[in-house]
């Protein structure tokens, strides 16, 4: 049969390239599919559960674009008792209610905040509460890093997000010294620094370590060693993001001039009705899903998931909003999750996340087929392959030791495929050649699939 000689050719040929790039000694498993004919075409450890790191955005995105209509947008409201204001006072609470828009600016919350005093209100007797009830539990999802979670790249999902919940600051040698002085390049107001930082001479002993910590408080400490340098950049994620916005919105709220004799804290919506006074809107869910594919946006990703948690369950806790996307998949791709599919967060950060390269290829089949196919497949990200050029859509992933890929490609018998190539245990200088094998694998898939 053709087939089976296709198969043939292509696994002699990626055999030759396990070898070629001396990846012998990694773990790798690959599964395809024949969208239309549902038949597995290429398999190798398919059934193997492998650490998918940021290809897990593949079914946070799935999950999402299932059961949140097509014109969600995260919303940002304020909210009064309406009988309650008069002449430019409003004599009861007034309500910030926030939904862990992962887009949310300083800027658009100044913005809003200068809305109500562009509204009338001038002077709140009662308390400024931030509401901040869509998303609970942990920061800091199971199987984290420690040391991945001090950057930016990691910072905590929380419903009160705002500029990335990330904190740019430079170190700069002092002349004539060891010591280093902080600049704070952006978003870095509210956080309290105690830095004790030294830049190490080339000349010197030891070696000396750099130590950052950020407490609950937003303090950072710095200590340790950096290599000689003028200055350093930081991107580092804030320890307690709502603290944060807190913080943020008090300064804002002084700045534009609005009076508070209660206090601004963080609380809940009461039972009786509000009226709404202004609001402020994401982009539509689409266009954070293309972004956080397209940039592999960890926040965008957890606050996605939180949202989708929200949604099913009533709770935007990282353990619930697993739950429920495993549970989507579930139910409306009718796929088995038992030991083919482990999630503990949205992003895969997270090292227990596992999945079979099987369990991947037949999710991204069914939803080819289903009502979500065009909005997923052309959320994804094209792979500039020289010679595949507009003939695949793909997520890759990277963590530590694990490269992965999956998504769908064209062939040059005109089948559409899904594909998920996953590899781990790579040696630290292997991490370009396993891209390199991903790249050589999809053109033999491309050539005789």
């Amino acid at each position: 049969m053709a087939s089976s000689y296709a198969e043939t050719q292509s696994r002699a040929a990626i055999r030759s390239l396990v070898k070629q790039y001396r990846l012998s000694n990694a773990t790798i498993s690959i599964a395809a599919q024949n969208i239309d004919s549902e038949r597995l075409v290429y398999r190798y450890g398919e059934d193997r559960l492998m650490i998918p790191a940021s290809n897990e955005k593949i079914f946070t995105a799935i999950a999402a674009l299932t059961v949140l209509p097509k014109t969600f947008k995260f919303e940002t409201k304020v909210l009064y008792n309406k009988s309650k204001y008069s002449n430019g006072v409003l004599d009861d609470n007034l309500y910030i209610d926030f939904s862990g828009d992962p887009s949310l600016t300083g800027a658009q919350i100044y913005q809003l905040l200068l809305k109500i005093n562009q509204y009338g209100i001038n002077k709140v007797t009662g308390n400024i509460i931030i509401v901040a009830s869509k998303f609970s539990g942990d920061y800091i999802p199971d199987g984290w890093s420690k040391s991945d979670a001090k950057y930016c790249y990691a910072a905590p999902a929380s419903t009160l997000n705002m500029n990335k919940n990330c904190s740019v600051i430079k170190l700069i040698k002092k002349l004539g010294s060891s010591y280093t002085t902080v600049e704070k390049i952006s978003n870095a107001s509210n956080i309290a620094i105690k830095n004790k930082a030294t830049v190490q001479s080339s000349h010197g002993g030891k070696k000396c370590t750099f130590r950052i910590n950020m407490n609950d408080d937003n303090v950072l400490y710095l200590s340790g060693c950096l290599p000689e340098k003028k200055e350093f950049y930081l991107n580092l994620a804030i320890a307690n993001p709502a603290l944060k916005t807190l913080d943020t919105i008090k300064d804002f709220i002084q700045k534009i001039g609005i009076t508070c004799t209660g206090n601004i804290i963080i609380g809940n919506l009461p039972k009786t009705p509000l009226n709404q006074l202004t609001s402020i809107c994401s982009e539509p869910i689409g266009e954070l899903i293309t972004h956080m594919l397209h940039k592999s946006n960890n926040l965008y990703a957890e606050s996605i998931a939180r949202t989708v948690g929200y949604k099913i369950y009533g709770i935007g806790s990282t353990e619930i909003s697993v739950k429920a996307m495993k549970n989507i998949i579930a139910k409306y791709y009718k796929l088995k999750t038992n030991g083919r599919l482990v999630m503990k967060d949205g992003s895969g950060l997270s090292h227990g996340n596992c999945v079979t390269p099987a369990f991947m290829v037949e999710l991204l089949s069914g939803v080819y087929k289903s009502a979500i196919d065009k909005g997923f497949y052309s959320y994804l990200p094209s792979r500039n392959i020289k010679g595949l050029a507009g003939k695949i859509r793909a997520k890759t992933g990277t963590l530590k030791g694990i490269s992965t890929l999956s998504g769908y490609l064209y062939t040059n018998k005109n089948h559409i495929i899904s594909f998920s190539i996953m590899l781990s245990n790579l040696g630290n200088n292997q991490r370009t050649k396993a891209r390199i094998l991903q790249n050589k694998v999809l053109k033999v898939f491309y050539k005789y699939l």
